[in-house]
């Protein structure tokens, strides 16, 4: 039997799983190397499930509700990750941070420290109703404060004038799935926020938009897609 070597990757997500097959995506051509997507858990029956059965991913539903969250914390161990990914729409323990500091990494809809503490869409429709000019992303390790963790890589949508969350939200997902893939790719790599002014900011057109991000990104070559990006949204996944 030949082992396996590859890096661990644990995805912990709630809804769509619109995150998860972009960084599945990702794996597959390579972007981080020789890693493996060994696991997704959810807190809910829910369409990342169903994909990651129709790829052959383990996936499991975990109550996090429980004290400490210990049924997490055990499935976690058992994958013995080398980072995990979070999106769920669960705050996580003490003990889930304390034993994955540093191998923890979140994706939030806003330029962290603003509009931290709320999920979902909510924090690009605070961000209009404020009036803010330009709105964007945060991939940021997970400690045990709420959307406190170091940045590790953000992303700078503009604001136009007419713009609304329901038409801004697919170009802010578009930036979240880019980013969250170069903050894995940092952690991965055994990187820190601290050295990224090396690899270099990079700005990028997505929907006729010119979005900056504090890392390189454009080294995915579906970025320019529009039926990539429609697939990762909404397609249909058999059971």
């Amino acid at each position: 039997m030949v082992a396996d070597h590859r890096k661990r990757v644990v995805f912990l997500c709630s809804g769509g799983g619109g995150n998860l097959r972009f960084i599945h995506q990702a794996m597959a051509q390579g972007w981080f190397g020789a890693v493996a997507l060994a696991a997704v858990i959810t807190d809910r029956e829910c369409p990342a499930n169903a994909f990651a059965r129709s790829v052959g991913i383990h996936e499991t539903c975990i109550d996090f509700s429980d004290a400490g969250q210990a049924a997490l914390l055990a499935a976690l161990d058992a994958f013995q990750p080398d980072l995990v990914i979070t999106t769920v729409h669960r705050i996580l323990a003490g003990a889930v941070t304390d034993q994955y500091r540093g191998r923890l990494v979140n994706l939030h809809y806003s330029l962290l420290p603003a509009f931290g503490g709320a999920i979902g869409a909510r924090p690009i429709r605070d961000a209009l109703a404020f009036g803010v000019r330009f709105v964007g992303v945060t991939v940021h390790d997970v400690d045990e404060t709420l959307d406190g963790g170091k940045p590790l890589v953000q992303a700078v949508i503009p604001v136009r004038d007419g713009d609304d969350a329901d038409q801004l939200m697919d170009l802010v997902f578009r930036c979240g799935c880019l980013a969250l893939a170069a903050g894995v790719n940092l952690r991965l790599r055994g990187q820190d926020a601290d050295v990224q002014a090396q690899a270099g900011e990079e700005a990028v057109l997505l929907k006729q938009r010119l979005c900056m991000f504090s890392e390189a990104v454009s080294g995915f070559p579906q970025i320019a897609s529009e039926a990539f990006w429609t697939a990762l949204r909404g397609a249909p996944v058999s059971a």
